[in-house]
C-alpha cells in the first residue's frame, strides 16, 4: 500500500488534541495550520553514523528492536509493495533533496557502542549530566552522532514533557536521548500503547498492542525515530523548523500521534494488525520485523505524510 498525506484540516485537530493542554491555557484558540521553513542552514548529509549509549539496564529485546529499526533504514526498498522503514528514511532524505538539489541517498549506520549498565553518572540525569554522557558514548570518535538510550529506573529531569525526547547540539557534538518512560509517563510518552492521559482526547480513545511485544522497547523506536528525523532535517537549530504554538515545530513533533491514515484525536490511523501477535505496526524491516513510525511533515505537500 501506497505511503498517504493526512489533510491540514484535520491535521489541525489532531494537533490541537495532542498539543493545546501542553502548549495553551484552557480556553484558548487552535492554532493556526503549522508551517516548517528552511532557515539556511546545514543539514546532516551523506551517510549518518550513530554512537551508541546503553545508559542503566536494558533487555536484550529493547537493544534487539532498536538496533533491528537502525539496520533496516539502510535496506532496499520492499518489492512487495509493503510499507517499509526504507520509505520512512526516503521521506526524511527529502528534505536534503530541496536543499542539495539532488537526489540524497545516504544511510545510517551504528559506528559503536558502549554500555553502562551500572549507571556511572548517577540515576538522576539533568543538563550537567550531558557532557559527560556524550563523552561516554563516543570516546572521542568524531563526526558521529551520540544516541544516549536511558532505561527504566533511570530518571531523566523534564523527559516527560512533550516530544518525550531531546536532541541538540553541544559544541560541534550532535546528540540524541531518548528514555525508556514506559513506567515514568506513559500517558504522555507511551501513547499509542497506553491510554493518553491528556484531557482532550476521547474517553473511548484506541490503545495499541506494541508490534514487538515489548512496550519500553517499540516507545523508544518512536522517539528515536522522530529524533532521528527532527536531527538529521535541524542538526543545528537554523534547518528545517517552525515557531508555531510559542516553540519550535519540526519533522516529527509537527506530527505527534498520527501513524496511518484516517488519524484523528484519540485514534492512531488505519493501522495494521499482525493476526499472530496482535501487534499494531505501519512499516516492515529487515527480516519481517515490524514498527510503528511516527508521521513526518512533508515540505513539499505542507502537510503530515505516513508510510501506511
Amino acid at each position: 500500500m501506497g505511503s498517504s498525506s493526512i489533510p491540514n484540516g484535520l491535521l489541525s485537530l489532531s494537533l490541537a488534541a495532542c498539543l493545546l493542554v501542553h502548549l495553551f491555557p484552557f480556553g484558548s484558540a487552535y492554532p493556526k495550520d503549522p508551517t516548517i521553513s528552511y532557515h539556511n542552514g546545514p543539514l546532516l548529509t551523506g551517510n549518518v553514523s550513530l554512537s551508541l549509549l546503553w545508559y542503566g539496564e536494558f533487555l536484550p529485546v529493547e537493544k534487539t528492536v532498536v538496533r533491528t529499526f537502525i539496520e533496516s533504514l539502510g535496506m532496499e526498498k520492499s518489492m512487495s509493495f509493503q510499507s517499509d522503514v526504507h520509505s520512512w528514511w526516503q521521506k526524511v532524505h527529502s528534505y536534503l533533496e530541496l536543499t542539495e538539489k539532488k537526489r540524497s541517498k545516504g544511510t545510517v549506520r551504528i559506528a559503536r557502542e558502549v554500555d553502562d549498565e551500572k549507571a556511572s553518572l548517577g540515576r538522576v540525569l539533568g543538563n550537567e549530566s550531558l557532557p559527560g554522557l556524550l563523552q561516554k558514548a563516543t570516546v572521542g570518535l568524531a563526526n558521529t552522532v551520540a544516541v544516549i538510550f536511558v532505561s527504566k529506573g533511570v530518571k531523566m529531569v523534564e523527559a516527560c514533557k512533550l516530544p518525550c525526547y531531546l536532541h541538540g547540539v553541544l559544541g560541534k557534538q550532535v546528540y540524541i536521548v531518548v528514555g525508556n518512560l514506559e513506567e515514568e509517563c506513559p500517558g504522555s510518552c507511551a501513547v499509542p500503547f497506553h491510554r493518553s492521559r491528556n484531557p482532550f482526547m476521547p474517553p473511548n480513545a484506541v490503545t495499541l498492542e506494541p508490534p514487538s511485544g515489548n512496550l519500553g522497547a517499540d516507545v523508544m523506536v518512536i522517539h528515536f525515530a522522530s529524533a532521528l528525523a527532527d536531527t538529521v532535517t535541524n542538526p543545528f537549530g537554523n534547518g528545517f523548523f517552525g515557531t508555531e504554538w510559542g516553540q519550535d515545530s519540526q519533522a516529527a513533533t509537527v506530527c505527534m500521534g498520527l501513524f496511518a491514515t484516517g488519524a484523528f484525536p484519540g485514534y492512531p490511523g488505519n493501522v495494521r494488525v499482525d493476526p499472530y501477535t496482535g501487534g499494531a505496526f505501519n512499516a516492515r524491516g529487515l527480516n519481517d520485523s515490524k514498527f510503528l513510525l511516527p508521521a513526518l511533515w512533508d515540505p513539499k505537500t505542507d502537510d503530515c505524510w505516513t508510510v501506511l
